[in-house]
């Protein structure tokens, strides 16, 4: 699933699986195993409510975005009412190393008591914008002075909004905050 408006990603996503699925990395008996995986990239029809899996089956479904009450939950009846499970690829990408060395290789990679890993990002006025796969409990001074690269010459740091329209603004006060 991927918002409607993300087309140039979608068109990407699209190829990016046309190329692994001729390459025999995804389809029928993928290299020569007996093992079918097949994707698809399903574009949503308009806005999706911040995370919220019940919208997101909707808009799956060809249906407005709006949640639904709950229960019955998507793990008894979801997308077409059969058992659905909604996970966000973040958090799906960890399960080969978790699978691969063991669920307390990944406790241990965080600074917090959060296992693992989390995607985080600065753009904006900063000399280095970028996005980073670091461990839990790293703060956003951290991020932004030894990532980011701090700020460019001359600017002065303001603000910040650690998870996008779903989140107030922050202060340099909160910066030390993991």
């Amino acid at each position: 699933f991927l918002r409607g408006e993300y087309i140039e990603a979608a068109v990407n996503l699209r190829r990016a699986i046309a190329e692994a699925t001729e390459a025999g990395l995804l389809g029928k008996n993928i290299m020569g195993t007996g093992f079918d995986f097949e994707l698809f990239v399903h574009t949503g029809a308009g806005r999706y409510i911040c995370g919220e899996e019940t919208a997101l089956i909707n808009s799956l479904e060809g249906r407005r975005a709006n949640p639904r009450s709950k229960p019955p939950f998507p793990a008894t009846s979801g997308a077409w009412g059969k058992p659905t499970c909604v996970n966000n690829v973040e958090t799906l990408c960890n399960v080969p190393a978790i699978l691969a060395n063991g669920v307390e290789w990944y406790q241990n990679i965080s600074k917090s008591k959060d296992a693992g890993t989390k995607l985080m990002g600065f753009s904006g006025r900063v000399k280095n914008p970028g996005l980073w796969e670091l461990p839990f409990g790293t703060t956003a001074r951290e991020i932004l002075e030894d990532y980011a690269g701090g700020m460019r010459d001359g600017l002065k740091f303001k603000a910040w909004q650690p998870g996008g329209a779903g989140t107030d603004f922050l202060t340099e006060a909160h910066l030390d905050l993991p």
